[in-house]
This record gives C-alpha cells, sequence and structure tokens, in this order.
C-alpha cells in the first residue's frame, strides 16, 4: 500500500515539475519574440498588458476567460491592455508564443515583457494580482 502511495506521489511531483518546465519555456520563448511583436505595437510604454489566445471554437475561452478579461478591462480602464489573438486565424503569432493550447493567457509587465503564462482558465483575482506585481 505505502509504495502505492509513493508511486503516486512520485508521478505528481514529475507532473508539476514537467508542467513548471513547460511553462518556464513558454515566458522564455514569448519573451524573446515580445520584443518586436507586432501584437504589442499599439501598446504604450508603462501599461501592462495581456495576450490572450483563443478560438472560436472554444467553450472555456467563450463562457469564462472572455467575460473574465472583460470585467477586468472595465475595472483597470486605461491602465490594461487585453490584446485577443484568435490562434486559428494567427497561427504563427500562437508559434511565436509557444501556444499549444487554449485558452493561453500571458500576463506582460509595465516593460512590455511576459512574465507569467496560464495555460487554461485563470481568475480575475490571479490576474489582477500579476498585473500588479
Amino acid at each position: 500500500m505505502i509504495e502505492r502511495i509513493l508511486v503516486v506521489l512520485v508521478c505528481v511531483a514529475l507532473g508539476v515539475l514537467a508542467y513548471r518546465l513547460t511553462t518556464r519555456r513558454q515566458v522564455q520563448k514569448a519573451s524573446a519574440s515580445a520584443v518586436l511583436d507586432p501584437l504589442l505595437s499599439d501598446v504604450p510604454l508603462g501599461t501592462p498588458a495581456i495576450v490572450y489566445f483563443t478560438t472560436p471554437t472554444c467553450a472555456p475561452c467563450r463562457l469564462q476567460q472572455t467575460p473574465t478579461l472583460g470585467k477586468l478591462q472595465q475595472e483597470m480602464g486605461d491602465g490594461l491592455r487585453v490584446i485577443r489573438v484568435d490562434a486559428t486565424e494567427n497561427p504563427e503569432a500562437a508559434e511565436r508564443w509557444g501556444v499549444f493550447s487554449v485558452p493561453t493567457v500571458f500576463v506582460l509587465n509595465r516593460d512590455g515583457q511576459p512574465h507569467k503564462v496560464y495555460n487554461g482558465v485563470v481568475d480575475g483575482e490571479t490576474l489582477k494580482r500579476d498585473l500588479t506585481a
């Protein structure tokens, strides 16, 4: 019985490690492409931004993530830019940013550099905390 529990714990630990390494690579890839990326051309310096990758067929995007980002945009007004990217219409951008699933949300600091990525739905409070950090 104890052996099974240890095997499960090792598998969970390896899964968490793999996920963290994957998100770190995504942020590094996005940081390299963010320097001159046309997606960020209209973001003023000093304004935090969110780059949100979605598709028309993504139900969690439509039902959860898009309303959350809309509410956050209303709360923060001009103090935040939300850049919505349809990954089916712009697969080159998805490739540049290292997106492999939707929704994927990148949080950019005031210098325009990605510092956090979320693969899947993320709540507004977490995003707000990341934007003000």
